[in-house]
């Protein structure tokens, strides 16, 4: 079949294939949320979607996704917050009593927080009379249970006067406007609650309530594991912990087989699925599904480089990166290969050669006499062959990872971030690939400067390759000083 011919409409002028992810879900699965159809790889059909089904595809699944998430929040929200379509909205609760009909006027004297316990008005007909005329005792525990209702219905009205609303940024649909508040704190970064014991700052009320009892509080672990030993401040916290010994899991996902403990891990492995990403970079507008992501994703903006090593004044961002620069100048070999004895300093080294010398895939090659990890891949470069084929433009590969690198940049995401520094219109599939044409076509700035030869650079990989050609001498001299600890 002509794998030109789009899927949906049936034209000719298909490029994109329906199992390419956009924003992390494909566009497969997007139809087969919109219409009840299969859609497998290897079925015998066109794989590939025009632009134009594409697009009309993008806001159909939008639609669904925007009804679902307002379903969900109207059900947390009365429906007497909003006006009927044709006028002002009848302010009255029904309900069914031993089969007649009873109205409640939420507006009159009897409905506020001062009402009588006792007196809710019945609605008969013409006439109104007091409830408490019927003594029979049934009715009288089915009138203090709609009293109740009544009473529950309101609290939550008052909390949720303004109805559900939406976020402008990322469209996610909250049930107040207190919620909503609280949510637009994840994309402006602000974090207006502050700790006056050790000045930790918090985007809720409840994140430093919360703090403050676990690191500042007086209050006792009164809630003990008989397994582990191990101590909580809340009743639903010690709950939650013995999952971990019961391995229970009751929250399951409705996507694929796997369950959770707590509710929060669901609805993040959800995003995967859903590709709803609420948390964007306040700086560039990138989104990701967890905000610890967006804390991670910051320090690509920043220059900031707070770790620098004593030994060879290296700077970096993360302690974790300034604890494995070190390794490399202290030679301390405390990984032992199992399977030689041959030690490693590095975890990942280590790793690394156990996948390549000694894993059922590795090998040494008899041409070229060099060991790989997997020797049949590796044994393509001298065959030629190429199996992994693009449905798109019909380019072959040797790898499977190769086939997915050229679709990411090729197609998925070629024209993903755009320069928009004067009539430039150059787009490029990554960040880091603008960043680098940014300063070497738009400024002067090299950012990574040699220090033995002061020659700058516009990237760390052109850096250390500099450093490895050109003065390979000096930095063995460096690393073979004796570490101080003092």
């Amino acid at each position: 079949m002509d794998p030109k011919v789009c899927r949906v409409c049936l034209g000719k002028s298909a490029t994109i294939s329906v199992f390419e992810a956009c924003e992390g879900v494909q566009y497969s699965v997007k139809i087969m949320r919109c219409v009840p159809i299969s859609i497998e790889e290897g079925d015998g059909l066109p794989s590939a979607i025009c632009d134009t089904c594409v697009s009309e595809l993008s806001v159909a699944y939008e639609f669904i996704q925007k009804c679902e998430a307002t379903d969900k929040a109207l059900r947390y929200v009365s429906y007497d917050d909003y006006p009927e379509p044709d006028g002002p909205a009848d302010d009255k609760l029904e309900f069914d009593i031993n089969g007649e009909d009873v109205k409640f006027d939420l507006e009159s004297d009897y409905a506020g927080d001062d009402a009588p316990e006792d007196i809710v008005k019945r609605e008969y007909s013409d006439e109104v009379q007091p409830i408490y005329e019927y003594e029979s005792k049934n009715n009288h525990d089915r009138q203090k249970k709609v009293r109740k209702n009544v009473k529950s219905k309101e609290r939550k009205n008052k909390r949720s006067k303004s109805g559900p609303l939406q976020c402008v940024i990322c469209g996610q649909i909250t049930a107040s406007r207190s919620a909503m508040e609280a949510h637009m704190r994840t994309h402006t970064g602000e974090t207006p609650f502050t700790c006056q014991t050790c000045n930790k700052t918090f985007r809720t009320k409840g994140s430093l309530t919360r703090h403050f009892e676990t690191r500042h509080g007086q209050r006792e672990r009164k809630f003990t594991c008989e397994t582990c030993g191990s101590s909580f401040y809340r009743k639903n916290d010690i709950i939650i912990h013995m999952r971990v010994h019961t391995d229970e899991r009751p929250y399951s996902c409705p996507f694929c087989p796997k369950s959770f403990r707590q509710i929060t891990s669901l609805i993040r492995h959800k995003r995967m699925h859903t590709g709803e990403k609420p948390y964007a970079c306040p700086i560039c507008g990138k989104k990701f599904s967890d905000s610890n992501l967006v804390k991670k994703h910051q320090s690509v903006h920043s220059d900031e480089r707070k770790y620098t090593c004593h030994l060879c004044n290296k700077s970096m961002k993360t302690r974790n990166a300034l604890n494995s620069h070190l390794g490399r100048h202290t030679n301390e070999k405390q990984l032992i290969c199992s399977f030689c004895g041959v030690t490693f300093s590095l975890k990942g080294n280590l790793k690394t050669h156990i996948r390549r010398v000694h894993s059922e895939r590795s090998g040494q090659c008899t041409i070229c006499l060099k060991t790989f990890s997997d020797l049949e891949v590796h044994m393509r470069k001298h065959t030629g062959e190429r199996p992994f084929l693009c449905k798109l433009c019909n380019q072959s590969y040797a790898t499977k990872r190769s086939l997915s690198h050229h679709m990411a940049f090729k197609h998925e995401n070629a024209t993903k971030f755009k320069c928009s520094i004067g009539e430039c219109t150059r787009t490029f599939p990554t960040a880091m690939m603008l960043e680098f044409h940014l300063l070497k076509q738009h400024t002067n700035n090299t950012p990574y400067v040699c220090q033995h030869c002061a020659r700058g650079f516009f990237r760390a990989s052109d850096l250390s390759r500099h450093l490895r050609v050109s003065h390979l001498e000096l930095q063995a001299k460096v690393a073979s000083k004796p570490l101080d600890l003092q």
